[in-house]
C-alpha cells in the first residue's frame, strides 16, 4: 500500500507549517499582527518576555504555530507598554526628507524638538528622548503635509500596507485646472489603483486664487515664472486615494494629465487630519487606536 501523502508532499507540508502557512495554524508573531495586538517585531520581543498568552498560558516562541481555535492575547504588562507608545503628527515643510536623506538634505525627524511643539498639544513629550520613533511612511522632499512618526509598529504597518487606508491630498496648480485635465487625472489614478472605487478627484470649491496681474502690464514685461512664489492664477484639487500610492506617483499622474503642480500637501491619513497645524510644528496623536488603527467602514 502506497503511503499517502508521498514523502515530497509531507516535506512540503512540514515546510509550510514551519512558515506558518500550514493547515494546523499560523505563526504566533503573524497572528498577533493580524489581530492588531502588536506588530510582528513587537510580538517577538513580547514573546521573549513571556508576555504573549495562548489560551492563558505564556508562549515564549514567536514562531510557534497557533491553532485556529486558540485564543491569543497580550499580558497586562504588554498592553500597558503598547498603550504608552507615542504617535506624533508633523506638518512637514518642503526640502525635508522623511527618511533616508541624501547628502545635504535635512531629515524631518530633526524638527521634532520641544520648540516646535504646537500650542494645542496637551502632552509634554520630548521626541528626542523617545526610542524607536520612526517615520510611518515616505513623503518626498518636495511634498508637504502630514507625516506620522510612531513607536507603535502597527501604525507603520497599516500606513504602508493597508489597501483600505484613505489618504487625502491637496494639489495646487499653475493656472486654472480644466475639467478635461481632472478627468485625465482621475483616469490615470484609476489605472494605477486598478479600480475606480478608490479614487476621488474634485476641485476645492472654497478656494479663491490670487488677484490677476495688472491688465496694463505688457506681456513682454511680465516676470519670469518663479517656482518659489505662489501663482497668481491657480486651482486647488482635492484628491482622495485608498491604499499606499506614494506622492511621487501622484505627481507623475498630474504631469500626464497636463497639470503643472505648484504644491502637493497631504492633509489626512485615515482618521488623522492635519487641520490647522502650522508648517514645521508637531503634535501628539491622542487616540491612534480610534483614529488610525481602527478600519473605516466602507461607504456603500
Amino acid at each position: 500500500v502506497r503511503d499517502y501523502p508521498p514523502p515530497w508532499q509531507r516535506n512540503g507540508l512540514a515546510l509550510f507549517q514551519r512558515m506558518g502557512l500550514g493547515s494546523e495554524g499560523q505563526r504566533l508573531s503573524s497572528l498577533c499582527a493580524r489581530l492588531g495586538l502588536c506588530s510582528r517585531n513587537e510580538a517577538v520581543r513580547y514573546a521573549r518576555l513571556g508576555l504573549v498568552l495562548i489560551d492563558g498560558r505564556a508562549e515564549m516562541n514567536a514562531a510557534a504555530l497557533v491553532a485556529a481555535e486558540s485564543r491569543v492575547e497580550l499580558a497586562a504588562r504588554a498592553k500597558r507598554m503598547q498603550a504608552n507608545k507615542v504617535t506624533i503628527m508633523l506638518h512637514k515643510p518642503p526640502q525635508y526628507a522623511s527618511c533616508r536623506a541624501p547628502s545635504g538634505v535635512p531629515l524631518a525627524r530633526k524638527l521634532l524638538v520641544p520648540e516646535n511643539r504646537a500650542p494645542t498639544c496637551r502632552t509634554r513629550h520630548d521626541p528626542r528622548q523617545l526610542s524607536k520613533l520612526d517615520a510611518a511612511d515616505m513623503l518626498d522632499e518636495a511634498s508637504t503635509g502630514l507625516l506620522l512618526f510612531s513607536q507603535d509598529g502597527r501604525v507603520a504597518t497599516r500606513v504602508a500596507r493597508d489597501p483600505d487606508l484613505e489618504q487625502e491630498y491637496l494639489l495646487e496648480t499653475w493656472g486654472e485646472a480644466r475639467q478635461g485635465q481632472l478627468i485625465a487625472l482621475r483616469s490615470g489614478l484609476v489605472s494605477l489603483a486598478g479600480t475606480d472605487e478608490v479614487v476621488k478627484v474634485e476641485l476645492r470649491p472654497s478656494y479663491v486664487p490670487r488677484a490677476q496681474k495688472d491688465a496694463t502690464r505688457a506681456h513682454d514685461d511680465a516676470p519670469e515664472l518663479n517656482k518659489d512664489e505662489k501663482p497668481l492664477n491657480s486651482s486647488q484639487i482635492r484628491v482622495i486615494l485608498r491604499g499606499g500610492s506614494p506622492p511621487l506617483a501622484l505627481r507623475q499622474m498630474c504631469a500626464q494629465a497636463g497639470l503643472l503642480l505648484f504644491g502637493l500637501s497631504r492633509t489626512r491619513l485615515g482618521g488623522v487630519r492635519m487641520g490647522n497645524l502650522a508648517m514645521g510644528k508637531w503634535t501628539v496623536v491622542p487616540n491612534p487606536e480610534e483614529t488610525l488603527l481602527t478600519k473605516e467602514k466602507k461607504k456603500k
